[in-house]
């Protein structure tokens, strides 16, 4: 990324509640508690609910705070006594509504209260289980990547199937629709399709009667037979020219089950592999199960509300409002929040001194990186003069190339800029050429940031205000003299890589003033990045139901808390802090 300090975006709306991410956390990463992974004590109850009607382990604690609770609690890597006490907290709560939403043993609560039982349909199940098979494969295509690695072997890039960087266009919830009845525009709730799906596909029946080893056996059969994405296995290639050959596959696929077993290697459990596999399967499949349950708990709330026009611009007003007094008393705040969280401004303090632009980026490669270190190396030990130095680097990034993702190979910046120039001049309109330069981008790109983010950079017309690399800035504000919406630059160098970039157009504000019509058509038309046809409509409708969502899923939790006696056990988990 062209930035100095590193600042991601994410569309945290769908999944701000719900969503753990500790599938990306594997049990033997380098987390911040993961050193008690293999305590022989994992199992022990950390909090309980009702007479141990809902409990959290120690374990479930500890994976729940690698995951969100860190970074959600703590400012600093080291957990602190207030950040595992409130991911506890919040381990409990997802645990206890997720039990009274599924378990017949709330059957006569759900009842008081007037909830109904969860059940998932076959296609939610199903997609439970392909986020459990894309897991274990990620996990056992990192052992096979680090095996290649250590032997000097390359490593196979992305195929063209795979969806990384793909374009994913903004599913919106609202729209606004003309009313000629009344001769205006309201908003109004998208209608969704519902999804039908007959064929199941399970790993295997976690209901079945069989024994806990009979499961594991069709598990770990079923998944290696069906959904493992080997690549050179010997073992599952009955045709393989030569049984004996090293593979691999193979030995990924054994590093990663020694790796489970070595995980509970103080644990009082079975040491057989298939036994193994099926709890490391159970564990993510739980994780995955109850992200579901609330995920679909909180799509049949939304799909019980009605957003109006009021509310929108309501919620606009407040935001602008706030904003308003916020920047007017302190501008360094807007300048501090627009460059890259241009989404998350409302009110526009200075649109004069900001325009937008629109990057693609293609990095300088690990090995190029190191050499270049070590060309820095010598210069700085007078080993080769400064000539020789810029000589030398020159040419080690000179051999830069951009990873095609849809084509799975590598090419060579001038055909990449060649292409891009070609495809730009067939492009008959602005909207056009944006959608070019937003296929290129995704096509291309190595600053993940920028993928389907909801904010373009804002770049100010004060260099005393850069945020960006030099040479971005500069190059950017050259284009936007020109005064030429969607005018690109040729590749432009920073400490990075190479980016093409392209002016987008200038800052905008929305006025808070006029009617309620007037407002949310302005509000529609107001597209957060100019390469996506997400809205500040949009964005301001999330608010209001997430926020709406979080005060019901508390009064919920509430509902079923109250009267109820809850119990932390504190000495099985202050040693974590």
């Amino acid at each position: 990324m062209a930035k100095t300090t590193t600042n991601k975006k994410i569309n945290v709306f769908k999944y701000l509640v719900l969503a753990l991410c500790v599938l990306l956390v594997p049990m033997l990463a380098a987390c911040d508690l993961v050193t008690v992974n293999v305590d022989k004590q994992l199992n022990m109850v950390a909090a309980s609910f009702d007479n141990g009607k809902v409990e959290v382990t120690r374990e479930e604690l500890i994976i729940t705070y690698n995951s969100i609770g860190n970074s959600r609690f703590d400012n600093s890597s080291t957990p602190t006594q207030s950040g595992i006490e409130q991911t506890l907290e919040l381990a409990l709560n997802r645990s206890i509504l997720t039990q009274f939403l599924t378990s017949d043993d709330f059957a006569s609560e759900r009842e008081r209260l007037g909830y109904d039982k969860i059940e998932l349909t076959t296609a939610q199940s199903n997609e439970i289980w392909r986020n459990v098979y894309s897991y274990l494969n990620d996990t056992i295509s990192s052992y096979e990547d680090d095996l290649r690695s250590e032997d000097g072997v390359e490593i196979t890039e992305p195929t063209e199937e795979e969806t990384e960087g793909a374009y994913t266009p903004y599913e919106k919830t609202y729209e606004i629709i003309y009313d000629a009845t009344t001769d205006s525009y309201k908003i109004q709730k998208v209608e969704t399709e519902v999804e039908v799906e007959n064929e199941s596909i399970a790993l295997f029946d976690i209901s079945a009667d069989l024994t806990f080893s009979q499961k594991a056996e069709i598990a770990y059969n079923t998944f290696r037979e069906k959904y493992w994405d080997y690549t050179d296995s010997v073992i599952m290639n009955p045709n393989a020219p030569d049984p004996n050959a090293d593979s691999y596959s193979d030995e990924a696929w054994n590093d990663f089950i020694s790796g489970l077993l070595r995980s509970e290697a103080d644990r009082n459990l079975s040491r057989i592999n298939t036994e193994a596999f099926l709890r490391e399967v159970e564990r993510i499949y739980n994780i995955y199960y109850q992200n579901e349950i609330l995920t679909v708990f909180q799509n049949n709330y939304n799909e019980t509300q009605t957003i109006t026009n009021q509310m929108v611009v309501t919620k606009f007003r407040e935001l602008y409002n706030a904003q308003y007094e916020e920047f007017n008393a302190n501008p360094d705040a807007f300048d501090e929040a627009i460059p890259t969280t241009g989404e998350s401004v409302y009110y526009m303090y200075d649109p004069t001194g900001y325009f937008k632009v629109n990057h693609f980026l293609v990095k300088f490669s690990d090995e190029q990186n190191n050499a270049i270190d070590a060309e820095e190396a010598k210069l700085n030990a007078g080993r080769i003069t400064l000539d020789e130095y810029n000589k030398n680097v020159a040419k080690i990034k000179s051999q830069t190339q951009a990873y095609n993702r849809e084509t799975g190979e590598y090419e060579s910046m001038d055909t990449v800029y060649r292409n891009f120039q070609n495809a730009m001049s067939a492009a008959q309109s602005e909207a056009q050429k944006l959608v070019v330069f937003r296929d290129f981008m995704h096509r291309y790109t190595q600053d993940d940031a920028t993928l389907n983010a909801d904010s373009c950079y804002y770049i100010p017309l004060d260099e005393e205000k850069d945020t960006m690399e030099e040479n971005f800035a500069n190059a950017s504000r050259e284009l936007y003299e020109t005064s030429k919406v969607c005018v690109y630059s040729g590749w432009v160098e920073t400490s990075y890589g190479y980016h093409i970039i392209m002016y987008t157009g200038n800052a905008e504000s929305i006025s808070p003033l006029g009617s309620d019509e007037t407002v949310i058509l302005n509000l529609d038309a107001y597209r957060l990045n100019p390469l996506y046809n997400k809205t500040m409509l949009d964005a301001i409708v999330e608010q209001i139901t997430l926020s709406s969502y979080s005060t019901y899923e508390t009064t919920t939790i509430n509902a079923i808390r109250e009267g109820k006696e809850v119990v932390n056990y504190t000495s099985s988990y202050s040693d974590l802090y």
